[in-house]
């Protein structure tokens, strides 16, 4: 199968393209045949070397997948050959054929394309995954939500709104601001380099943080003592040590996946598609790159 890796990191020059044979299924693994894969964040900073993972190379990257079964694992119940279906791997998607465990795998509804699927399976799911099952959003409550433009966070800003938050506070760039803001005035958007987001009128009940550092800290100023805060990334040892209900959180489930995909194909929550390309290794290159000079609105795709 044709597969784009790498060998060691580095810029954008160290994806080459291989062929590359796909494994033996163990009991609960399924092969899938790749249609639309995602460019995601943490991909690229895994090829820049931003994660531990050298005795792992070479490796092929990519965290999203979005194709049709085309074989299973002798103990999978859950789906058949020719089932529809969308996972967040940890890496390997950016192959023409993928191998996924069977509990990271949800069925892509009718009316979702291959690559909506792809565009939500990771950080759409993070987002969503932070505000259903994390912080466990109340009707009347309100939120923080850093970096609210990204991928992340405009899903989490959709899901809140879902679940009948009161009032959504979120911080992004002056270009996230102006698209947030169109998006639904009520959200109440502060620039992340212009504005202090703690001078909140009123403290809010949760926080969901894809940022880190002094913002996952100064973010204890607008939470209530009785507030939640949730993290995509490392707690700081001030936050760990506050008297808050602070965690990180990383994991995410094809249950979890099958919710939001639902909730996609009933138009509950929308996509934002930046580019969608031909799946190559001057695109990949080229993908990558644009999130190197700064993080485009909305998700970009690479189909097969």
């Amino acid at each position: 199968m044709k597969a784009i890796e790498i060998n060691k990191f580095g810029d954008v020059d160290v994806f080459y393209e291989t062929e590359k044979t796909p494994g033996d299924l163990k009991s609960h693994e399924l092969l899938i045949k790749n249609y639309a894969t995602a460019i995601d964040p943490y991909d690229v900073k895994y090829r820049a070397g931003a994660f531990d993972g050298a005795d792992k190379l070479p490796t092929v990257l990519g965290s999203s997948v979005a194709g049709i079964v085309e074989a299973i694992g002798s103990e999978v119940t859950q789906f058949t050959i020719g089932d529809r279906v969308a996972a967040s791997t940890h890496l390997q998607s950016y192959a023409r054929q993928v191998i996924a465990l069977e509990k990271q795998l949800a069925l892509i509804p009718d009316n979702v394309t291959f690559v909506q699927a792809a565009g939500v399976a990771l950080g759409y799911q993070t987002g969503y995954q932070g505000i259903t099952k994390e912080l466990d959003l109340q009707k009347g409550q309100s939120i923080l939500i850093h970096g609210g433009s990204g991928s992340v966070g405009f899903a989490a800003i959709q899901a809140a709104k879902n679940s009948g938050a009161a009032k959504i506070y979120a911080t992004a760039s002056d270009k996230g601001k102006a698209f947030l803001t169109e998006f639904d005035p009520k959200i109440i958007v502060f620039d992340y380099k212009k504005d202090d987001f703690t001078k909140i009128t009123e403290k809010v009940d949760a926080v969901l943080d894809t940022v880190g550092g002094n913002t996952q800290e100064q973010s204890l100023k607008a939470l209530k003592s009785s507030g939640k805060l949730r993290s995509t990334v490392n707690l700081t040892d001030n936050v760990k040590n506050s008297a808050f209900d602070a965690a990180s959180y990383y994991l995410v489930s094809g249950q979890t996946l099958s919710k939001l995909l639902l909730d996609l194909s009933r138009n509950r929550i929308t996509i934002k598609i930046a580019h969608m390309m031909k799946f190559n290794l001057e695109n990949l290159k080229k993908s990558h790159q644009q999130f190197e000079t700064g993080h485009p609105l909305g998700k970009i795709i690479l189909e097969f």
